[in-house]
């Protein structure tokens, strides 16, 4: 991630499958956000596909406010954003 104009953009964040659902991703998220904030950004904004997590975000704040549907085809590309 970097931390532009008080906005921190998640570029990549992934948690190998084996490790998923034991806290790993909810830490790691929260540590992001926290180093954000001591380099002063207010918000953060990221992206993920249909096929990937955009629950996990949306329990952790974020939320939808754009979307390309059949992006790829039968799947959508969500843009979400939370105020730090």
């Amino acid at each position: 991630g970097a931390v532009h104009y008080a906005w921190l953009y998640v570029d990549l964040m992934w948690v190998r499958e084996d490790l998923r659902g034991q806290g790993h991703g909810h830490r790691l998220l929260t540590f992001v956000e926290e180093a954000a904030r001591d380099l002063g950004a207010q918000h953060a904004y990221l992206d993920t596909f249909s096929f990937q997590a955009p629950g996990f975000y949306e329990k952790h704040g974020y939320q939808v406010f754009g979307e390309l549907r059949d992006f790829p085809p039968g799947h959508t590309r969500y843009y979400l954003a939370k105020q730090l």
